[in-house]
């Protein structure tokens, strides 16, 4: 905003010298990608410019949807929130969360508060990838001591290693 005064009599006007000044607002928060997701732990990534107010961030997340982002749905972390100073460019922050459950997915999102109040970012989900679903099928082209075995396997989120063993007596 600008200002200035102005004064007037008979004898003329007079303007006095623009002044400036901002006000805050609430933060502007941006929910980004979970990453380093496993099937137990991933990391909650979020950006929020703290408008000029010296601002805190952090996330909450749930296995059930809240519709939108809020402040009181699932789990908050960090409760004490990430520092994000009082300048007014976006600032980065994350947070890693553990003893999720394999093959679910999650609900979460950024928030970010100043002295005028809370920001929710927009709601986002990551599912953690689960043990991998192994099929044996029977062994084929069966000539003397060679086979062709069959398996297929999907890996269910997660970089898969697979392997075949075979023995002469069952396991």
């Amino acid at each position: 905003y600008y200002v200035c005064a102005i004064a007037q009599n008979t004898a003329g006007t007079r303007f006095g010298t623009v002044q400036s000044f901002s006000t805050t607002a609430t933060p502007i928060v941006t929910t980004g990608s979970a990453t380093l997701v496993t099937g137990t732990t991933a990391t909650l990534n979020g950006t929020a410019n703290p408008r000029g107010s010296a601002g805190t961030g952090w996330f909450r997340y749930s296995s059930t949807s809240p519709g939108t982002c809020n402040d009181t749905f699932g789990t908050r972390v960090s409760v004490t929130g990430a520092t994000l100073g009082s300048g007014t460019t976006a600032v980065a922050y994350s947070e890693p969360i553990t003893s999720l459950a394999p093959g679910v997915t999650y609900y979460f999102c950024a928030l970010a508060s100043n002295a005028v109040g809370i920001t929710p970012g927009a709601l986002s989900t990551f599912t953690t990838p689960s043990a991998p679903i192994v099929t044996t099928s029977a062994a084929t082209s069966l000539l003397g001591a060679a086979a062709t075995y069959n398996v297929s396997a999907n890996p269910n989120r997660a970089a898969p290693t697979g392997y075949i063993r075979n023995a002469t007596t069952n396991p």
